[in-house]
């Protein structure tokens, strides 16, 4: 199996399950909420940018509803990676597991989360637009855009283990990546010196693509999500030898 075994595999989305329930205890709404962070979300930054400084996008309300459920999705399953190893102390002090196992919990959670807030934005854009051909390219976008959370979500874990500091570091980070990926504007109209720059960002690319299955109803540039998707396993890969070589000094960082 893909970085860690089968059971562990079953193990993670079992715990991530759980969160998910312990979650949405929390709140009156419970999974209600799943739904109305992005609406809500959606619906100030429209206000802000329809009334505040209008917009030259066409369908701007759908521009920015894809734009925001794809950004909370990456946002959610990092930020919530970063001190997922660590709040496992009482576990990793009592059972040997592969300390990838936590960060991968959570964005599995994110995941599952983004499943019914994803259906939504399916079922919001099939009524208003309608089907298209280029929803076909759907799973290549969310195959490419799982892994770049995985690969985040477990550099940020790693991090936040050996350097405590490093959380504060990656907050300003996803709040820089949030203006830079393209929630608010079309990277297209920016001027051309910039767009290269902006495109940097994998969420800006990303984010550009679903656009164009959604609401330009053509094909994404595939090419780029696969060298993206094909450059995060590898790094996946990488950060699986670094979990293993530094095992025993975040084992020692975690409990002490």
């Amino acid at each position: 199996m893909f970085l860690i075994g089968a059971h562990l595999w079953r193990y993670a989305l079992y715990r991530a399950y759980l969160n998910l329930i312990g979650e949405a205890s929390r709140y009156y709404l419970a999974w209600l909420w799943w739904f109305l962070e992005p609406i809500a979300m959606t619906a100030v930054f429209f206000f802000v940018f329809t009334y505040l400084r209008a917009p030259n996008v066409e369908n701007f309300q759908f521009f920015l509803l894809i734009g925001v459920t794809t950004w909370l999705w990456f946002a959610n399953g990092v930020g919530n990676s970063t001190e997922s190893v660590i709040v496992a102390r009482t576990i990793i002090s009592q059972m040997r597991l592969p300390k990838l196992l936590f960060p991968f919990t959570s964005v599995i959670a994110a995941s599952l989360k983004h499943i019914f807030v994803f259906s939504t934005v399916l079922i919001v854009m099939a009524a208003t637009f309608g089907m298209s051909y280029a929803w076909l390219y759907l799973p290549v976008l969310l195959f490419t855009q799982f892994t770049l959370i995985l690969a985040f979500a477990c550099s940020a874990a790693l991090a936040c283990c050996l350097i405590r500091d490093a959380r504060f570091v990656i907050r300003s980070g996803l709040t820089l990546m949030m203006f830079c990926s393209g929630i608010f504007f079309a990277v297209d109209a920016m001027p051309a010196a910039y767009q290269e720059v902006f495109r940097l960002n994998p969420m800006a690319i990303l984010i550009e693509d679903y656009r164009l299955v959604f609401l330009g109803r053509t094909a994404p540039d595939l090419l780029s999500s696969l060298w993206l998707a094909g450059i995060c396993i590898v790094w996946l890969y990488v950060l699986q030898w670094a979990y293993g070589r530094w095992d025993l000094a975040m084992t020692r960082r975690v409990i002490s």
